[in-house]
């Protein structure tokens, strides 16, 4: 409620209509005032992103840095071929100050900065004198992986300017990501922040229709959880047996299991579109004979839905229904405005 301008009406004769002027100048200086506080709010977003990293550049002994090993450090963009490296860090707020220069760039978007910036969080944020603890760094990659996913289902056409291609930002920022949190090679091994950013990136993948580069995540998702990478391989249960252990009460079966389920839904997804129904029966199978799992329930209702309408095309109706019933409830516990496609 905070006045930004004033708007009149001028006429060579009386207004008689009253109810319809207040009408018009309402509507016009809704739109006037939308207009004038985009404008308002994007000078903003520059200035901020202007001051932050005049901060960043004044401070090259806080945010530069130099190499873990005790080289000096470089701020170049990771996809040209520079591997990462973790940055010394000095200043408990640099990290801070990085991550919020991200997010502007994110804002206009331009993606070499990103990337640059980017690459400058995972390298401050992976150091071993580092003062970010690890729920920190979760929440914070977790919100910018968030960020661009969002930029990817929002854009309204495709663009020429690869430095404006929301896909290629995502794919470029997801595969640093996975690069950095790998359990054996990255700066900073993390192998529960590197699964479930490969179950988003699965899940983006399969939005953006690259199901090429989908099958390889879930194929490295597979070997990571100790699965068989073909569905259809005859050691396939046993291997899912070994994994789930003989006890289903246990806290390793349970995330054993809670893990079987995830990469399923994105195989159930993926055979689906690929219209592979052999292995689609088999992933749904897999899925539903996990007992001790405690998947997220749009995990659960997305398998459950689409297993309905593999058992539509099979004119299997009574399991159909029930697998649909499921999907809904499932749906309905998360909250989902999915549920109503069930009823369908």
């Amino acid at each position: 409620n905070v006045v930004i301008g004033l708007m009149v009406i001028l006429s060579k004769q009386p207004i008689r209509d009253m109810d319809f002027s207040s009408s018009a100048l309402q509507m016009f200086a809704e739109r006037a005032s939308a207009e004038l506080e985009r404008q308002q709010s994007e000078s903003e977003n520059i200035q901020l992103r202007n001051y932050l990293a005049n901060i960043i550049d004044s401070m090259p002994s806080v945010l530069a840095g130099v190499d873990a090993e005790g080289g000096e450090g470089s701020n170049a963009m990771d996809v040209e071929g520079n591997k990462l490296t973790p940055l010394k860090y000095h200043g408990g707020w640099s990290y801070k100050a990085i991550k919020q220069l991200v997010k502007l760039h994110l804002r206009m978007p331009d993606a070499r900065a990103v990337m640059r910036e980017y690459a400058r969080m995972l390298r401050v944020a992976s150091s071993p004198d580092a003062e970010v603890s690890p729920n920190a760094l979760e929440k914070g990659v977790n919100g910018m992986l968030d960020r661009v996913s969002n930029l990817v289902n929002n854009a309204s056409a495709a663009t020429d300017d690869a430095n404006a291609d929301p896909k290629a930002l995502a794919r470029s920022v997801y595969d640093l990501t996975l690069e950095a949190f790998h359990p054996s090679t990255g700066i900073a091994p993390n192998e529960r922040l590197w699964f479930k950013t490969n179950l988003k990136y699965g899940q983006l993948l399969y939005e953006m229709h690259e199901t090429a580069k989908l099958q390889w995540v879930i194929r490295d998702l597979l070997h990571s959880s100790g699965q068989p990478t073909d569905i259809l391989d005859g050691n396939a249960n046993a291997s899912m047996d070994a994994l789930l252990g003989e006890g289903g009460g246990s806290a390793a079966s349970t995330t054993g299991g809670t893990h079987v389920m995830e990469i399923a839904a994105l195989q159930i997804q993926l055979y689906s579109r690929l219209r592979d129904a052999k292995r689609l029966r088999a992933a749904y199978r897999r899925a539903m004979s996990v007992r001790g799992g405690i998947p997220h329930p749009r995990t659960l209702a997305l398998i459950q839905e689409l297993g309905g309408k593999m058992h539509m095309s099979q004119r299997n109706f009574d399991e159909a229904s029930q697998a649909f019933f499921q999907a809904f409830k499932s749906y309905d516990e998360a909250g989902d405005r999915s549920r109503l496609r069930c009823l369908k």
